[in-house]
């Protein structure tokens, strides 16, 4: 099943009602059908009546909601769409400097249009304001590619990003992973961090994320791939960490956010 949505831009959280009339297992994305730019991927396993949502804060003028059922045949179906329901984004209160929007913005241009953006030579540079992203094939060292999707300079802030480890990121876990590193070198030493903390870099990354109104799935989604299934002490501390503060965030949710 498909359909398409016409947001032009304007956020919004997008509410499902689903019947399962048997248990079935769903695979849903929502994306932009002609730049391919992805929003929203979950695997869901459902019994009876569910409500699902998903939130998209950040959106192109066009979507397509997909909905898959890998697991039986074409044709079969043991589940109802009872009821789609659109409302208005999610409001949470978070402090921002005007340099955070000013780099929110920035992260946002260049998630929603990775995928169309091709790379040469050594690479793309793209600036705005204070900012630069270096958009490489992939990332080396004496001609090794590294393991890690993106990277920051401590000295220039210039951002390398790999667009081949990137490219099948959503919109959501790129702002993500580009905030990240952002907070490596002007956030941390807000804190009295480090500057290459990356736990402290991963809450501050999680702490705009989810208050700007980005889907918790998408943001965990995000940190399983820069780990891929990596098991070092620091990385399970880290994951440990973010699934912590993802928890008590959407415990509080309801009462601070304007939901």
């Amino acid at each position: 099943m498909r359909f398409d949505l016409l947001p032009y831009q304007k956020p919004f959280n997008l509410v499902l009602t689903i019947k399962a009339l048997r248990p079935v297992k769903l695979i849903i994305s929502i994306f932009n059908p002609i730049s391919g730019a992805q929003f929203i991927y979950r695997k869901v396993s459902l019994m009876g009546l569910n409500r699902l949502l998903f939130k998209l804060p950040i959106v192109s003028d066009r979507l397509r909601v997909e909905i898959e059922c890998k697991d039986l045949p074409l044709g079969d179906a043991h589940y109802v769409i009872e009821r789609i329901e659109i409302k208005r984004d999610t409001k949470c209160p978070v402090e921002l400097t005007e340099r955070d929007k000013r780099f929110i913005k920035f992260a946002k241009w260049f998630a929603l249009n990775l995928k169309e953006q091709h790379v040469e030579g050594k690479g793309v540079i793209y600036q705005s304001d204070e900012f630069t992203i270096l958009l490489q094939d992939k990332i080396e060292e004496e001609g090794e590619e590294v393991s890690t999707p993106a990277r920051v300079g401590k000295k220039t802030g210039v951002i390398q990003v790999s667009k081949t480890k990137l490219i099948g990121y959503s919109v959501p876990m790129l702002i993500v992973l580009l905030l990240h590193e952002y907070a490596h070198r002007y956030k941390n030493a807000e804190y009295g961090r480090q500057a290459n903390n990356e736990l402290s870099a991963d809450l501050i990354a999680l702490n705009i994320a989810l208050n700007l109104g980005f889907d918790a799935v998408e943001v965990l989604r995000c940190f399983k791939a820069v780990f891929g299934g990596k098991k070092s002490k620091l990385n399970k501390r880290r994951w440990a960490a973010i699934q912590e503060f993802v928890k008590r965030f959407k415990a509080a949710e309801n009462k601070r956010c304007s939901i």
